[in-house]
């Protein structure tokens, strides 16, 4: 039931509906929810070895349909780099959710460059206090 909600209520208004910035109060919640879920399932506290890939339907949705209008459709892409853009759009919902509650101005991400690694790099800088969260995300290095 939730699924459908969303793809009246989100994918029904295309990839940019998307984006952390664009999403209602109520789906960012929802979507921040998950996120917390797929990184705290899929990330060990001190190990980037054997990252897991248990990914709510929803969130997995909004990646690829991201990644369907970056790729003129199609969203063809290793497991591994799915869960990679996976991560780098939570890191990016709980930006928004954090930017939301503190007002902090923050660039948002557009369509193309919502997975682009130097923006972790903006946001590592932007917000150092983050830090041991990157880590955790196995992100610090990119």
């Amino acid at each position: 039931m939730l699924l459908s909600k969303f793809a009246n209520e989100v994918l029904s208004k295309g990839p940019s509906a998307l984006l952390p910035q664009n999403l209602s109060s109520e789906w960012l919640a929802k979507i921040q929810k998950m996120a917390d879920d797929f990184l705290d399932i899929n990330f060990e506290a001190d190990s980037c070895d054997d990252v897991g890939d248990i990914v709510d339907p929803i969130l997995s949705a909004c990646v690829s349909e991201i990644l369907s209008y970056q790729q003129d459709g199609t969203t063809e892409t290793s497991p591994n780099d799915l869960i990679k853009r996976i991560t780098i759009y939570s890191i990016h919902i709980t930006i928004e959710t954090i930017r939301r509650e503190s007002g902090i101005g923050v660039d948002p991400p557009s369509l193309d460059n919502v997975f682009e690694q130097n923006r972790l790099s903006e946001l590592k800088d932007l917000f150092p206090e983050m830090e041991q969260f990157f880590d955790r995300v196995c992100l610090a290095e990119e």
